[in-house]
């Protein structure tokens, strides 16, 4: 699983949650979608995804995130589950 934090433009955050949710569960080779949020603070937006490889995860972010009108900065960590409290 990864954490992507996103920056946007103010003046471009409608067309950036606009694209954003056009994006399907499976952009890319080897990535799943799983949450997308609205942040504050430092960041904008915040991308929780998965990805079978981490060649994979940063093609979808160089590819499918960077690309989208107002992104201004990214941040990708990878991440590893401790204990999960809620299945939803």
């Amino acid at each position: 699983m990864y954490l992507l934090l996103v920056k946007i433009r103010p003046e471009d955050t409608g067309n950036f949650v606009r694209d954003l949710k056009n994006l399907p569960e499976k952009p890319t080779t080897g990535v799943t979608l799983h949450y997308t949020y609205n942040v504050f603070g430092a960041w904008d937006a915040c991308i929780w995804f998965e990805a079978d490889t981490h060649d994979n995860a940063m093609n979808f972010v160089q590819n499918k995130i960077r690309p989208i009108t107002g992104v201004i900065e990214t941040y990708t960590m990878p991440t590893t589950s401790i204990k999960e409290y809620k299945r939803w």
